[in-house]
């Protein structure tokens, strides 16, 4: 009888690709307090490694530090819980900061 690793989203080792590692990626990344929208700029999957590059945009009042902080731990583990891929490398790069009730494109988002 052969057996393969399971994952706790049923997800094959063989079904690992860069768009399900860019969703769990994202859905990590959004769950940090703090954190306003995400955009993957880079996923480099190999064998089973994977290394990513995340653009965020936070909010006013939140260490940036610890907010990128916070995203590379959450996007680490989420990928290894969900996937069994080593996480080599989470850049994260925070292109902007919003200010609650000033920015119009934060409308409808909450931090």
């Amino acid at each position: 009888m052969t057996t393969r690793p399971s994952t706790t989203t049923g997800v094959a080792p063989t079904d690992i690709d860069v768009p399900t590692v860019t969703r769990i990626a994202t859905e990590a990344a959004r769950q940090v307090r703090g954190v306003c929208a995400v955009n993957p700029a880079s996923v480099r999957l190999h064998d089973r490694s994977v290394g990513l590059d995340l653009h965020l945009i936070t909010w006013y009042g939140h260490s940036v530090s610890a907010v990128a902080e916070s995203v590379r731990a959450a996007v680490a583990d989420g990928i290894a819980a969900r996937t069994g891929l080593t996480v080599t490398t989470v850049t994260v790069t925070v292109d902007d900061l919003l200010v609650p009730g000033v920015d119009v494109s934060a409308a409808g988002t909450t931090g």
